[in-house]
């Protein structure tokens, strides 16, 4: 699996980084004012760390953060500038990498942000290495979300936080034993396009964390928070500035808009008809007695 997910976005991140932007993660909106999707790409980062209770004061705030899952680095830096922070972050995609640490080089960043391919279950740091530990919208992609969970607890200090926002899908009712066929459906088309294994629902992270020794978790489904942005996502494909870019970066990046555009389709209906759900977890690692 994960060389599946390497060879995806290897061949799909010219494609990525010109609809996505920088941030390759969901924007936060207020209840019918959907504005700027790439304003709440940043907007969503402000408002995890806010609920999350990460400090900003001179004292507390992180100085070492891991960015699990960091795609082209626009997370990563922006959390090195925020908190004057040396950050790391790691991915699967040597594009990803490279281009992420050719960002960073042109930003004149890379003495604070750098950046290594390296697999989330299997992190090349030593134990208690950060203050802050965050994946965003990376854990979909891993089947093993215990070991996920487990090894970014592994590398935080103690006394430090463990972020992770994730898709999700939508609590089982009372009896219920699967979600509808129509809703495994929509949910497979989605899987097999990205190579996911099965999803969990937003109430198992919490067993997750605390399976992990993670203390003072708190877990939400924010779905209502982020409903336009894959509406949004697909008219950013067909611009008339994302369109040109896609039509001059060749026939296979065309042919990877043309399915993106088909498979945002499903993620807006999955998320829209509340098949698929939106989760923000946190916890802490005990202090040292």
């Amino acid at each position: 699996m994960a060389s599946e997910i390497e060879e995806f976005y290897d061949e799909g991140c010219v494609v990525y980084e010109a609809v996505w932007g920088e941030h390759m993660h969901s924007g936060y909106f207020e209840a019918g004012k959907p504005g700027d999707f790439r304003v709440a790409q940043v907007r969503m980062i402000e408002e995890v760390l806010s609920w999350a209770g990460v400090p900003n004061d001179e004292q507390s705030r992180p100085r070492d953060i891991l960015d699990v899952g960091c795609g082209f680095g626009g997370t990563s830096r922006y959390l090195s500038k925020k908190y004057s922070a040396n950050v790391k972050g790691i991915a699967l995609s040597d594009y990803e990498i490279a281009r992420a640490k050719a960002i960073a080089r042109a930003e004149g960043v890379s003495d604070k942000v750098t950046f290594q391919v390296a697999n989330a279950l299997n992190q090349p740091f030593e134990d208690g290495q950060f203050d802050l530990v965050w994946c965003m919208e990376c854990a979909v992609h891993i089947e093993d979300k215990l070991k996920l969970v487990q090894e970014m607890a592994r590398v935080t200090k103690p006394g430090g936080r463990v972020v992770l926002v994730s898709w999700c899908h939508r609590e089982l009712k009372p009896g219920e034993t699967s979600l509808k066929k129509d809703e495994q459906a929509l949910l497979d088309k989605i899987c097999a396009a990205y190579f996911f294994p099965p999803w969990c629902a937003t109430s198992e992270y919490e067993t997750l964390a605390c399976n992990a020794g993670l203390q003072e978790v708190k877990v939400e489904d924010w779905t209502r928070h982020m409903l336009p942005f894959w509406g949004m996502l697909t008219g950013q494909l067909f611009t008339l500035g994302g369109a040109f870019k896609l039509l001059t970066s060749g026939w296979a990046h065309m042919r990877t808009s043309l399915s993106l555009a088909y498979h945002f389709f499903y993620m807006d209906k999955g998320f829209k008809n509340g098949t698929f759900k939106y989760a923000v977890v946190v916890g802490k690692k005990e202090l040292l007695s």
